[in-house]
């Protein structure tokens, strides 16, 4: 199989950072285009007791906080993966596997590459690892590294 388009996710933990690694190692083999991607939880939740969506200035300048930050880390790996490939980025808000499905199809994309394990914790006993979603619902293969650290011993 040739990859034409990789999508790399990432949440900047162990597990994504080796993902990245594998999916850069991949574009540059298959001269494949590309692309990082992070993905925020949305910014606004909707408050049952007034039935309407609540956002207030704290909550607005932290999140302009986090874009900025998550951005800075995207453009770090952007010119870390520079010698090997041109590395696109994305920032994205919203439920990281909706969004992951959707950019998978827009961008035509032929591999999705994650991490095992993210930063999720007791959210991802609860409700389910973003790349086991992945995994069930993504338009194209998905591979999903391991770190070293997540690797089972014995």
């Amino acid at each position: 199989m040739r990859f034409k388009s990789i999508i790399a996710a990432t949440d900047f933990s162990p597990g994504a950072e080796e993902a990245l690694r594998q999916a850069t190692s991949l574009a540059h083999q298959h001269q494949a285009r590309l692309m990082l991607v992070h993905v925020l939880p949305p910014l606004v939740t909707p408050n049952p007791l007034l039935d309407e969506f609540v956002v207030n200035q704290t909550t607005l300048a932290l999140r302009q906080g986090l874009q900025e930050s998550c951005q800075k880390a995207l453009d770090e790996r952007r010119r870390q993966a520079a010698p090997l490939v041109n590395l696109e980025t994305r920032l994205l808000e919203g439920d990281p596997s909706r969004e992951l499905t959707r950019l998978a199809k827009e961008e035509q994309a032929d591999l999705l590459v994650m991490g095992s394990t993210g930063v999720s914790g007791l959210a991802e006993t609860v409700f389910g690892s973003t790349a086991q979603k992945m995994v069930r619902k993504a338009p194209c293969s998905v591979l999903v590294a391991r770190s070293p650290a997540d690797a089972p011993t014995g």
